[in-house]
């Protein structure tokens, strides 16, 4: 059975990327698919750090999923990682597939970026109206950030207020280089999730990782 490393928000220390990025490294030295997930406000740092094994060494990013921890009404949210060995997914072909022919305009389009400024009370809204009308959402957010997308994007799937059955297709989560005011750049990582009507089906390892949570 793989082994699996939690990522909790007192984790998110000063050097914590580094940390598990270098842990996750040394678990695949000697397996050949690890599990991670991310609970919280360590959701971002999650992604931060399995985004840069990614780009440092041939680890591949086999699955990403979102979904509660516990009970739906408690309001845990966590995302799910399964890394391995194998040749590289080429995420990035199925992203195309989903953006195309999509307006991906943030006014009015099919995109929503969450930043500080977007409040969960405005976001939700906003993403059920461009939903009902154009059945696709691309939910965009960086850094921080992240740690608001997911909690949104799953009361949006799982809240009892859309339309119609939602699903994820897919989270792409990957590395951009964020210039800043005195152009220089520092990378930030940025996590795409891709939501369309259909019925949500979680994957064995996500319900593995969950069982093994619980079960300890």
């Amino acid at each position: 059975m793989p082994e699996l490393t939690i990522i909790k928000p007192e984790d998110a220390q000063k050097g914590a990327v580094y940390k598990f990025s270098d842990q996750f490294i040394n678990l695949l030295r000697k397996e050949d698919e690890i599990f991670v997930v991310g609970l919280g406000t360590a959701v971002s740092l999650a992604a931060t750090a399995v985004s840069r094994v990614s780009n440092i060494a041939s680890v591949n990013i086999e699955e990403v999923s979102i979904g509660y921890v516990g009970a739906q009404k408690l309001g845990l949210s966590g995302i799910f990682f399964v890394l391995n060995k194998k040749p590289k997914t080429d995420w990035e072909a199925r992203k195309k597939e989903l953006e195309k022919d999509k307006d991906l305009s943030y006014e009015g389009g099919q995109l929503l970026i969450i930043s500080k400024n977007l409040t969960t009370d405005r976001a939700i809204p906003l993403a059920l109206s461009r939903i009902a009308e154009k059945g696709f959402l691309k939910i965009t957010s960086a850094g921080l950030a992240i740690n608001r997308a997911v909690p949104i994007a799953l009361e949006l799937i799982k809240g009892g207020l859309a339309l119609t059955d939602l699903c994820i297709p897919l989270i792409l989560v990957t590395t951009v280089q964020y210039k800043m005011d005195d152009n220089t750049s520092r990378p930030e990582t940025v996590v795409e999730i891709f939501v369309t009507k259909g019925k949500m089906h979680p994957s064995k390892k996500h319900e593995q990782m969950l069982k093994m949570m619980t079960t300890g």
